[in-house]
C-alpha cells in the first residue's frame, strides 16, 4: 500500500471525529458518509452488516435510499456483493455495474443497481475481531469513475470505521436482548396478575349468580311449589290456573338458560362467533328504553372460527363486555359490530354513538380491566377510544393474528375456556 498523505490522514481524522458520540449504527454511518465523500466522491454509499450466523445482512444507506434498506435483513446468498462478504475476493471494482455479471446472477437482489443507475462501484470489506463483519459500498452514476487508488482509500476508510460500527452493533444487540428479557418478565407478570384478576372476577360472578338464583329463580320455584300444593289440596285445577303455572315455569326456564348461556356460550360452540355475538347483541338491547338499533356485519369469511377454542371464547367475552358497557352506561341509539379479516389478522370493531368513554385506563379494574387482561392473555391488541371526531360514542377495536406464532400461554389456557358469566360493567 502506498504511503498515506498528510491530506488523507487529515480526512481520516475527520471521519473519526464524525463517528464520535453516536449510539446508533445508521446515524453514525451517515455522519461519516459526508467525510468519506471528500475523499471518494459518490452518489450513493451504504454499509452491509453481517448477522452473527453470517447468513443474513442489514443495509444502512446514506443520502437517497433504495429497496436494499427497506427490509431489516437480506440473505447473503442473494446479495450482489456476496463474494466480498464471504471473503472470496479482497474487493470489487466495477466500471459499469449495470453490465458487470459479478453483480447479476440467479436470485441476486440487484434491482437497486438498475433503479438507481449505480454504474461505477467500489466494494471493500469491513473487518473487526479477526473477521469480515460487512462491507462498505461506494457508487456513482457515471461509468469508469474509480481506480485501484480509490479502492485503497476506501479500504482505509473501512478499516477506520469497522471497529466502531462493530461496537455499535454489539451494543444494539445487547440492548435488544435486554429489552426482550424485560418484555418477557413483564409478560409473565401480566399473565400472573391477569389470571389473578380473572379468578377474582369469576368468584364475584359466582356470588352474583348465587344471589340471582336465590332471590329470583329459587323464589319463583318456591312460589310455584306452594301453588301446586294449594291446587292439590283443592283436588282440582282450573285451566287458567294451570296456564299461569305453565307461564311461570317457562319464565324460570328462560332465566336459567340465560345464566347457563352466560356461563358457557353454547351459541358460540354450535354456530360460531358471528352468530354468538349477534345473539348477545339482540338479547342485550331487547328491553332497552328507548330502543337501541343494532347492526352486525361480517366480512371475515368465518376466520374467527378457525382460532383455538380458548382464544375464540376470550374474544367473544371481550366483545360481549364491550356491548354490555355500551348498553348499560352509554345510552346509545345504535350499536354496530364489524368482523373483518386480512390474510394474517382478524379484527372485531364494536362502535356505539352513546355518551363516550373519556380517557380509558388499561389497568382499570372491572369490565374494561377484564377486557385488557383477556386481550393480553390471548396475544390480541385492544384499543378503546372515541368513535367520532366531536368526542361522541365509543369504538372498541380488537385485533388478533390468525396464525399465532406461539401457543396460548399457560395462564391464558387455564382461564380462557371461560366458566364465568359476563363480568361486571365498568
Amino acid at each position: 500500500m502506498s504511503d498515506v498523505s498528510p491530506m488523507l490522514i487529515d480526512r481520516l481524522l475527520a471521519i473519526s471525529r464524525a463517528l464520535a458520540g453516536h449510539i446508533d449504527t445508521g446515524t453514525a454511518f451517515r455522519a461519516t458518509a459526508i467525510e468519506i465523500g471528500t475523499l471518494i466522491p459518490h452518489n450513493h454509499i451504504d454499509l452491509a452488516v453481517l448477522s452473527h450466523d453470517r447468513r443474513m445482512h442489514a443495509c444502512y444507506e446514506a443520502g437517497f435510499h433504495t429497496s436494499w434498506s427497506e427490509l431489516s435483513q437480506h440473505p447473503v446468498e442473494g446479495s450482489p456483493i456476496r463474494t466480498v462478504l464471504w471473503g472470496e475476493v479482497p474487493y470489487l471494482l466495477a466500471d459499469d455495474a449495470l453490465f458487470d455479471q459479478r453483480f447479476h446472477f440467479t436470485g441476486a437482489f440487484d434491482e437497486p443497481i438498475f433503479a438507481a443507475r449505480l454504474r461505477s462501484r467500489i466494494i471493500v470489506p469491513l473487518r473487526a475481531r479477526g473477521g469480515i463483519i460487512g462491507a462498505l459500498n461506494i457508487s456513482r452514476h457515471e461509468a469508469g469513475c474509480y481506480t485501484l487508488a480509490d479502492v485503497e482509500v476506501a479500504q482505509q476508510c473501512a478499516d477506520l470505521i469497522a471497529p466502531y460500527i462493530f461496537a455499535l452493533i454489539q451494543t444494539e444487540e445487547a440492548r435488544r436482548a435486554m429489552l426482550a428479557e424485560s418484555e418477557a418478565r413483564n409478560r409473565v407478570e401480566l399473565l400472573r396478575v391477569g389470571a389473578s384478576q380473572l379468578t377474582e372476577g369469576m368468584e364475584r360472578e359466582r356470588r352474583r349468580m348465587a344471589m340471582d338464583l336465590h332471590d329470583q329463580t329459587l323464589a319463583d320455584l318456591a312460589r310455584i311449589a306452594r301453588q301446586l300444593s294449594a291446587l292439590r289440596g283443592q283436588g282440582v285445577a282450573r285451566a287458567a290456573q294451570l296456564a299461569d303455572l305453565e307461564q311461570e315455569v317457562a319464565g324460570c326456564l328462560t332465566e336459567l338458560r340465560h345464566i347457563v348461556d352466560d356461563m358457557r356460550p353454547s351459541v358460540l360452540e354450535l354456530f360460531g362467533l358471528r352468530d354468538a355475538v349477534e345473539a348477545h347483541l339482540n338479547r342485550s338491547v331487547a328491553r332497552a328504553k328507548p330502543p337501541i338499533a343494532v347492526r352486525i356485519a361480517d366480512t371475515s369469511d368465518g376466520s374467527a372460527d378457525n382460532l383455538p377454542e380458548p382464544v375464540r371464547t376470550a374474544l367473544y367475552r371481550i366483545v360481549q363486555e364491550a356491548i354490555n358497557n355500551a348498553v348499560r352506561h352509554a345510552a346509545p341509539r345504535r350499536i354496530d359490530v364489524l368482523l373483518a379479516s386480512t390474510a394474517s389478522m382478524l379484527r372485531v370493531i364494536v362502535t356505539d354513538d352513546g355518551q363516550g368513554c373519556g380517557t380509558v385506563d388499561p389497568a382499570a379494574h372491572g369490565g374494561i380491566g377484564h377486557m385488557h387482561t383477556r386481550a393480553a392473555l390471548i396475544g390480541a391488541r385492544l384499543r378503546i377510544g372515541q368513535a367520532g371526531r366531536k368526542g361522541g360514542g365509543t369504538r372498541v377495536v380488537i385485533e388478533i393474528d390468525r396464525q399465532p406464532s406461539r401457543q396460548l400461554p399457560d395462564a391464558a389456557a387455564a382461564t380462557a375456556p371461560d366458566q364465568q358469566a359476563v363480568p361486571e360493567g365498568v
